[in-house]
């Protein structure tokens, strides 16, 4: 038997896409998370927005980015994401919103490691957040 005595790692990651109207917003966030301004919650709010924005970027370029699919968009979201998910994508691209994609990581804050660590979807009239695709 082999015992390790050094650094162990047992971080996860889940991947997100997220569509909005306009630019991602932290007022938006909150707002789908039913969090007011002012409210002690709102350091959560923060952290999560923060980890969100530091590690999205366009759902296209993302695609176009990993060779693995040479570009083509819906093979890159199938990878991931439902046909459900899929179709959502579509008609936000036909009604102009931004998509977005990236993931969080349980070895980073401690909020993003909080959230990394679930699946949720959240959705309202200005937002959706799909976090579903948890890779442990």
């Amino acid at each position: 038997m082999k015992l390790r005595t050094d650094y162990v790692t047992n971080s996860s990651t889940t991947s997100y896409l997220i569509i909005c109207e306009e630019d991602f917003s932290r007022e938006d966030l909150a707002q789908l998370m039913g969090v007011m301004e002012g409210s002690p919650l709102m350091g959560l709010v923060d952290a999560l927005y923060d980890a969100f924005h530091h590690n999205m970027e366009p759902v296209r370029l993302a695609s176009e980015i990993d060779k693995k699919y040479d570009g083509a968009l819906e093979a890159y979201l199938r990878g991931d994401y439902s046909e459900r998910v899929l179709r959502k994508v579509k008609q936000a691209d036909k009604q102009g919103k931004r998509v977005y994609v990236g993931s969080l990581a349980s070895d980073n804050t401690m909020i993003e490691s909080l959230f990394c660590c679930d699946s949720f979807e959240w959705e309202n009239d200005k937002l959706y957040v799909n976090a579903l695709e948890c890779a442990w």
